[in-house]
């Protein structure tokens, strides 16, 4: 799979019709009934979003090599219970590094 179509399939939630129109009307209706605290809501949200790029990101950067999608298969279809732990390290690593990250910007 070439590098553009795993990039669009990893971005398709953010063009998603349905989402987009749930966003733009809960937008609409904050901006009408209070413009200040709904450009505050979107400032969290983009910082929140950025912040689990850079804790993804940096958990790709302290385990390289690992295939988190090979390890999935091998928990769910063969119930292997290693493959379930290392899912479950990874996770825990990104969580950590979200909020480390996002104590530390604050």
């Amino acid at each position: 799979m070439s590098l553009i179509k795993k990039l669009l399939i990893t971005l398709r939630p953010l063009y998603d019709f349905r989402a987009l129109l749930l966003l733009c009307t809960a937008f609409f209706i904050g901006a009408v009934t209070d413009p200040a605290a709904t450009l505050g809501l979107a400032g969290y949200l983009a910082y929140v979003v950025g912040m689990a790029g850079a804790a993804l990101m940096m958990s790709k950067l302290l385990m390289p090599y690992q295939r988190t999608s090979q390890h999935i298969r091998a928990a769910l279809e063969r119930g292997n219970v290693a493959s379930a732990l290392v899912v479950l390290a990874r996770v825990i690593l990104i969580l950590g590094l979200l909020v480390t990250l996002m104590a530390w910007g604050k």
